[in-house]
């Protein structure tokens, strides 16, 4: 990240004083990213950006602007205090969530399934669950599953998700550094740049799938709950 700053610099043809304040620029995001505002942002980030923070975190720390194992801590902490927060939501208010929001309901019925299914599991996975990572937790917290399977349930699950995608972001700005030493610093940028569209693209790929499957499943609900009206009508 920080090398990218200096190789635009290199290759533009800036005045002296100009450079020298960027270069100032850099030494503020560099002490930036060896303080622990960094992490802390990084925590809170997982609940914006999803799987885009622990991409982005691996490969900073495959620049050694951000240690991989505080990150990895950081947003494990980020993703289970969010689905702490969300559990309790849907414990106290989700039957005011369902009346308010009609749309929740198809959603919530098939997430009250998967937790009847398997609570254990479906605590487990709810980092991983795309397309309910938002009311799945949610669910389980209006079927009462307990915390203590809850909490240590989804700590692990979520630390598990950060390693993974960290890891991808680690592996993925370990290949662009191959490639841009092979390119020179011209190449650096365009490395760089074509990393984060593929990262994007497949972010974006995969919300996609993951809304053409929730359609589905909204679909079947709503079939389920005409035949169920059907039936108490006759």
């Amino acid at each position: 990240m920080l090398s990218l700053l200096h190789s635009v610099l290199d290759l533009a043809a800036v005045p002296l004083a100009t450079r020298a304040a960027e270069w100032s620029v850099a030494g503020i995001l560099e002490a930036f990213a060896n303080s622990p505002v960094a992490y802390w942002a990084l925590a809170f980030s997982v609940m914006i950006t999803e799987e885009l923070s622990p991409i982005l975190a691996g490969i900073a720390a495959n620049e050694g602007e951000l240690e991989l194992v505080r990150a990895i801590v950081a947003l494990t902490l980020g993703g289970w205090v969010m689905t702490s927060l969300l559990y309790a939501v849907g414990r106290l208010k989700w039957e005011s969530i369902r009346r308010r929001w009609p749309r929740v309901r198809a959603t919530g019925t098939v997430a009250l399934r998967v937790v009847a299914r398997n609570p254990v599991t479906a605590s487990l996975f709810v980092r991983f669950a795309f397309g309910l990572r938002v009311v799945l937790p949610m669910a389980c917290g209006a079927a009462r599953v307990p915390l203590a399977i809850f909490l240590p349930a989804t700590l692990l699950g979520s630390a598990a998700w950060s390693g993974v995608f960290t890891l991808i972001g680690y592996a993925a700005g370990e290949a662009a550094v191959r490639m841009m030493g092979r390119l020179g610093r011209t190449g650096e940028l365009i490395g760089a740049l074509l990393v984060c569209g593929l990262l994007l693209a497949f972010l974006r790929w995969n919300r996609r799938r993951t809304e053409r499957k929730l359609a589905k499943r909204h679909a079947a609900a709503k079939r389920a709950l005409a035949d169920a009206a059907n039936a108490v009508e006759r």
